[in-house]
């Protein structure tokens, strides 16, 4: 049995078996992960690879200037519920690409520094669009305690190989009743409910949707519940979370069918009527651990 990273427990279940590995869920703590996790040193393999960050995904985050085209719309709405939780400060974005979330940041009032594994991607940031953007790992950065007011994580919590230790060092580094930003995949959402019964259904031979939902790159999936769960223990208490569809248009790296999208949006709609909705923007407020 695979230990789980965020509880410590020895004992999980496997949902699924697809070619980039297994992922199972924690019998102790409800949190979804892969197996075998894709480590640090890997993924400053993959990211200073620049077929990786010239995918739609990350050319989207470059080319990133529409208010109308994603990522804006989303980045804008996430950045609208913070400015309600805290007023404009100093604001960390960790793993902030190619930095249009931190330009809509300074554009409201916020004083932005990024946190960036891609050596290009992170060039880029300060070269075009004169950002404020440290190469490398959070941890590596060493800021001072108390520093950021905010620290956003867009699409980067379920990358971490030890996000026990990146959420200690994340709390270290916020003032006292700061904001940390989570926006990720809700894994109770009812899209990945339907692609499980589908993969089940089929004797568990159709992968193609199971490899979509657990994606190569990613380690963790968190429901409402198990983010909530982990926060706590890392020291925030959660204040709000909201959720948003999942638009597969967005997931241009892999090919799609019209079949495959015609049904997200059908899935979408009802999500929305059931609440259970594929994407989540949680907002969490740090505490001291005497508080907990």
């Amino acid at each position: 049995m695979a230990t789980c990273y965020i509880c410590g427990a020895n004992k999980s279940r496997s949902l699924c078996q697809i070619p980039t590995g297994t992922i199972v869920r924690c019998l102790e703590c409800g949190t979804v992960y892969r197996a075998a996790v894709i480590t640090g040193a890997e993924y400053g393999q993959l990211y200073q690879s620049e077929v990786t960050m010239q995918t739609p995904f990350y050319l989207a985050n470059k080319l990133a200037v529409d208010p109308k085209i994603e990522p804006m719309p989303t980045f804008a709405r996430g950045l609208r519920r913070i400015g309600e939780l805290r007023a404009p400060g100093r604001l960390l974005d960790l793993g902030c690409s190619y930095g249009a979330f931190m330009v809509l940041a300074e554009s409201t009032g916020w004083n932005t520094s990024g946190v960036e594994l891609s050596e290009s991607t992170a060039k880029f940031a300060r070269e075009e669009r004169h950002l404020d953007i440290f190469t490398g790992t959070v941890e590596q950065a060493a800021y001072p305690d108390g520093h950021f007011d905010v620290i956003t994580l867009w699409d980067v919590i379920e990358h971490f190989d030890d996000p026990a230790a990146t959420l200690a060092e994340i709390h270290r580094i916020m003032a006292p009743g700061g904001i940390l930003f989570v926006f990720t995949i809700n894994q109770e959402s009812l899209l990945t409910a339907v692609g499980h019964l589908l993969y089940q259904l089929s004797f568990r031979r159709w992968k193609h949707l199971m490899a979509l939902f657990y994606d190569i790159h990613h380690n963790f999936f968190f429901s409402p519940r198990t983010i909530t769960r982990f926060l706590k223990r890392s020291g925030f208490e959660v204040a709000d979370i909201q959720f948003g569809a999942a638009n597969v248009r967005r997931w241009r790296t892999v090919p799609i069918s019209p079949l495959m999208i015609f049904g997200s949006d059908v899935i979408d709609f009802f999500s929305g009527v059931v609440n259970r909705r594929y994407r989540m923007f949680v907002y969490a407020r740090k505490t001291t651990r005497g508080e907990l």
